[in-house]
């Protein structure tokens, strides 16, 4: 997001970003720093950042171990569903669909 940003001319307002949510990142350095509420774009080859090979490793094991994150639930409501879920977002194991007005059980 932040390569593209940099590059649309007509855009003219502060993209919405999610990263500094994040408390980590598989970046050698760990996170780019915001200054004056804007991340600047890396300078070195390619993307501008290198991989930080441990810290991959380490996030894919735990994703071996925990699973993909289902990040259109909320885990402090079991059972909630989103007034309107997005099928390409939803597991593919879940037992409910969508018609585009209400949430079904199969």
């Amino acid at each position: 997001m932040l390569h593209l940003g940099a590059t649309l001319p007509n855009l003219t307002f502060a993209a919405d970003a999610h990263y500094h949510h994040l408390t980590d990142d598989v970046i050698t350095g760990g996170k780019l720093k915001y200054e004056n509420g804007a991340i600047r774009v890396p300078a070195g080859p390619g993307l501008g950042v290198r991989l930080d090979r441990d810290k991959v490793e380490m996030y894919a094991e735990l994703y071996r171990r925990l699973g993909g994150y289902p990040y259109d639930r909320d885990p402090a409501r079991l059972g909630w569903f989103a007034t309107v879920p997005n099928a390409s977002w939803a597991d593919p194991e879940c037992a409910f669909w969508f018609d585009g007005t209400a949430a079904h059980a199969l």
